[in-house]
């Protein structure tokens, strides 16, 4: 006789929601159901793919349905703005959301932004040492925002920016005219990037993802080309730099062993793994909708491996 699951979903089940377009692929629904069982949590947490045209219908109708929250991913997180009432001091500075608390009562729309405190830890966590750092943004998209803020929050020594448009990295610069601007400074040439003074890269570039990962997560980034079939064993840094002592986040985390992770290993640098912001980021989200910091040491070990 089957066994029946002692945890069942009742009209008092909470529903938090993932909106995005695509969303299918999303680790998500797997990772914040993870924290409501262990917390044992009555709520529940599904994937919406929302077509963009649709986007306020869908997030005005999650507050309207009752939902308590949502997560927000491309291309929504810069949108979702039009419609909250309250928004945190990084989402003011990062002009994007990703972590959205609905007050179904009195109305309200909260917006946070977790991507920023999910990037610190990541690299906290690895005890990486912010002062003097010098440090390399490859990418211009929506996470190069969070990530570029993120180091200026941390008063780092300088912050390169390098993308193939360089129009879109001085739209970075510019959103932050306001907060020591002066330290972004944007490359036309990644060769120009004096490499051996840099301490710290970010690749925010979908350079290394699955070709069929890549298809279905494509944001535009011009980093890539588009007619490639070869994204899998692509650098987003030149090939002979030496990595060695340095730190690398490699935010592609389908597969895991990147050619730009590999290349650290073989040079011995100290790897920031894609899945430790994923988890980090869902984990300040965990936070803000339900009071507690969730423990990421079995998600972890299960994510080490998975992608490959």
């Amino acid at each position: 006789m089957a066994k029946i699951n002692k945890k069942r979903i009742s009209g008092f089940t909470k529903l938090y929601a993932l909106l995005g377009y695509p969303a299918k692929h999303s680790l998500s629904p797997f990772i914040h159901n993870y924290f409501f069982s262990k917390y044992n949590i009555d709520s529940i947490y599904l994937s919406f793919e929302v077509i963009p045209n649709n986007f306020k219908d869908a997030f005005l109708g999650a507050l309207n349905l009752g939902l308590y929250g949502v997560n927000l991913t491309m291309p929504f997180k810069e949108e979702s703005l039009k419609y909250i009432n309250e928004i945190d001091e990084d989402v003011k500075y990062i002009k994007a959301a990703n972590t959205i608390i609905f007050d179904n009562e009195k109305e309200i729309i909260k917006g946070f932004n977790t991507d920023i405190n999910g990037f610190i830890k990541s690299l906290d966590d690895k005890f990486f040492k912010w002062k003097n750092s010098n440090c390399l943004i490859v990418g211009a998209g929506g996470v190069a925002k969070s990530v570029a803020y993120g180091l200026l929050k941390k008063d780092v020594k300088s912050i390169f920016i390098y993308n193939r448009t360089i129009k879109r990295a001085y739209e970075i610069k510019s959103l932050f005219k306001d907060i020591e601007s002066n330290k972004l400074i944007i490359i036309d040439d990644i060769n120009n990037v004096p490499i051996n003074e840099i301490n710290l890269i970010i690749n925010c570039t979908s350079i290394g993802m699955k070709l069929e990962n890549y298809k279905n997560n494509n944001n535009n980034d011009d980093n890539l080309n588009n007619n490639s079939n070869e994204f899998s064993n692509s650098l987003p840094i030149p090939i002979n730099w030496n990595l060695k002592n340095k730190f690398i986040f490699e935010m592609v985390y389908n597969p895991t062993n990147t050619a730009l992770v590999k290349k650290s290993i073989n040079d011995g640098a100290k790897i920031i793994f894609g899945t430790e912001m994923l988890l980090n980021q869902a984990a300040f989200s965990f936070k803000i909708w339900n009071g507690i910091f969730p423990d990421l040491r079995y998600l972890k070990k299960y994510f080490k491996n998975s992608f490959n």
